[in-house]
């Protein structure tokens, strides 16, 4: 079928193809077989009338749309397996040329990304040593015990640092806000989770008592409520001090820590979960740099319909994510000081960057044959089998979808491959 290709901007290219006038032929024949096979003639079975007697009730027009619709996938899968053009999604078609003897259409295919992949062996990235000071080691210490704290009533007046409990609600201009309204409410005082200003005016409080707080909202923020002074009634029920527990041979016990008994092995262990933490913290710095190296390195063409599309879901998911927390997008907007052109524009950048970050890592798997065939899957679910004393049906219906578990497997064998081959 004779064809011409033209290569257009943005990852598209431009299919003309002429249909072979026999093949036109053919389907306008059974274009109007199908038509005239419902078509009634009093004294013919229908479908036996006389040709001459049935093209006169036959809609010409419609035999030739059923009949280039009939063709379209046979043509367009022809060329694409031709010309060896891989669509990213349906082609846009119009019909050029159209008559009882020649057909000619024109393709405008968005093709799939194109990955040319530059150096991804033998690269070398700097390799962070991690190290954990004494002074890490007493943080983390502190942090444990500071999270075993209690809470404990006190009568004297609240400082930062101390939790109130409170009832309270705002008001702007003597009208109470939606929102502005809580019971029972528990505030740690420093903690910077209010309104700026809020915290601090409660510093002094004692239980029983109340209090009126002045605020200002921050310009950042709902629009109802944006750049507003208001003011907070508020009564306070308690106040609360938080009891940190003494390092000592009593707190190590209640902190249940599998053969730490003393302050020195309590530091130990520490150190030691703290260095997992940082070694594991450089190996995913270090994956991270040999893969921008690469992606750097390689050379990745996608069109902006799939770029937009991709941005497109992402931002549906982040509104979801908002409006889950109780917000509008507009709101959002407003706390953040963005505009939704802004966050549509970073979207696309992001998107961009994601795609051809996945891009470039599945054509390395391609090349190398880093899949994870069903043979593969089955030795990695066995594995997890005797690991857990369970069957390994039982095992395949905790891991739900197997797919997910392939592409992780797929994952490591991608992330192992690049550090042995990288230094």
């Amino acid at each position: 079928m004779k064809h011409t290709i033209k290569q257009l901007e943005d990852c598209k290219v431009e299919i003309l193809v002429d249909v072979d006038a026999d093949i036109w032929q053919e389907a306008q024949k059974k274009a109007f077989q199908k038509q005239a096979s419902k078509i009634t003639i009093p004294g013919f079975r229908p479908g036996h009338a006389p040709e001459a007697m049935i093209r006169g009730r036959v809609d010409g027009s419609r035999v030739i749309n059923d009949a280039i619709e009939n063709l379209l996938p046979r043509v367009y899968g022809q060329v694409l397996t031709e010309e060896k053009i891989q669509p990213f999604d349906r082609p846009s078609v119009e019909v050029t040329k159209v008559s009882d003897t020649e057909l000619s259409i024109k393709f405008v295919v968005t093709k799939f990304p194109e990955v040319e992949l530059g150096q991804y062996k033998d690269l070398h990235v700097e390799k962070a040593v991690p190290s954990v000071t004494d002074e890490e080691v007493l943080e983390s210490i502190n942090k444990r015990l500071e999270a075993a704290a209690t809470l404990v009533s006190v009568d004297r007046e609240a400082k930062l640092g101390d939790t109130v409990i409170i009832d309270f609600e705002g008001f702007i201009d003597g009208k109470a806000f939606e929102g502005g309204k809580a019971d029972q409410y528990s505030l740690e005082l420093g903690s910077n989770s209010f309104v700026p200003g809020f915290e601090d005016g409660l510093v002094g409080v004692k239980a029983g008592e109340d209090k009126d707080v002045n605020v200002t909202f921050p310009t950042q923020y709902v629009a109802e409520l944006a750049g507003k002074p208001a003011v907070f009634k508020v009564h306070v029920h308690e106040v609360k001090e938080k009891q940190i527990p003494v390092l000592g041979e009593e707190a190590i016990l209640d902190m249940n820590i599998e053969g730490v008994k003393t302050v020195e092995e309590l530091k130990e262990h520490q150190k030691k979960v703290l260095l997992e933490g940082k070694v594991n913290d450089v190996e995913r710095e270090y994956y991270g740099k040999i893969v921008d190296m690469i992606v750097a390195a390689s050379k990745v063409s996608i069109a902006q319909a799939i770029i937009d599309n991709e941005a497109a879901q992402r931002h549906e998911q982040l509104k979801k994510q908002i409006e889950q927390n109780g917000l509008t997008l507009q709101q959002y907007l407003e706390i953040t000081g963005q505009k939704e052109e802004e966050l549509l524009a970073k979207g696309k950048e992001e998107a961009k960057a994601n795609l051809t970050r996945y891009l470039v890592l599945e054509k390395i798997s391609a090349v190398e044959h880093l899949g994870v065939s069903d043979a593969e899957l089955d030795v990695e679910i066995a594995k997890l089998a005797e690991k857990y004393s369970m069957k390994v049906e039982d095992v395949r219906k905790a891991l739900g979808n197997l797919e997910n578990f392939r592409d992780q497997l797929h994952q490591n064998k991608l992330h192992e491959f690049l550090i042995k081959n990288n230094h």
